[in-house]
């Protein structure tokens, strides 16, 4: 099984340890670490790095990024959601391809605005239901190197694959009241409401 994705992989040529001796303090307990292939500690550890440099990347052709993250329904290396402040129309784009620069083997990046909360899929998802339309806000990328982990990647062997970004950033000129989340007070005051 592979560690990233969770699915079946291909028997590949991997270095191998040969552990010849082991040394134990007596005045010390042993303490064991094991990371296992398709654990959060696996993803957490091979992403990390990934989400510093797409941060990095992003914000060279944005000015403000706020927040970035490999997502865990990514297999947190797939998919990628970057939140930034929305300067100009542009910026999504450009995040996205940056994105994409930054750490190749990513198949899929949402850009929301810093409103929405991307450790919450559900707000992501809203984003992308309230704020992307498919003719404005897609990119696709054809037959572009990815990861070799893909299970659909049109060859398998070099990781080719196809793209996607999507802008769920509200326009820019927009009326903002449009694109905020209704709130339903906790409680109303029945003596403030004047009926006729």
């Amino acid at each position: 099984m592979h560690g990233h994705t969770g699915t079946y992989d291909e028997v590949r040529e991997q270095p191998v340890v040969r552990i010849t001796r082991i040394y134990v303090r007596r005045d010390s307990p042993l303490i064991a670490q094991a990371l296992v292939a398709g654990y959060s500690e696996h993803k957490l550890l091979m992403g990390i790095e990934k989400e510093a440099k797409i941060w990095q990347f992003v914000s060279n052709v944005v000015p403000e990024v706020r927040a970035v993250r490999l997502t865990d329904g990514g297999c947190g290396w797939l998919h990628a959601v970057i939140a930034i402040k929305k300067q100009s129309d542009g910026d999504p784009k450009n995040a996205i391809m940056a994105a994409f620069a930054a750490h190749p083997s990513l198949k899929h990046v949402v850009v929301v605005d810093d409103d929405v909360n991307i450790d919450e899929p559900s707000e992501v998802e809203w984003a992308i239901a309230t704020r992307f339309r498919a003719d404005e806000d897609l990119v696709i990328i054809k037959y572009a190197r990815g990861s070799t982990l893909d299970p659909v990647a049109i060859d398998p062997a070099q990781g080719i694959t196809t793209k996607v970004g999507i802008d769920a950033t509200r326009p820019i000129h927009s009326n903002v009241s449009r694109f905020r989340k209704g709130i339903i007070p906790a409680s109303v005051d029945l003596s403030k409401i004047k009926l006729k």
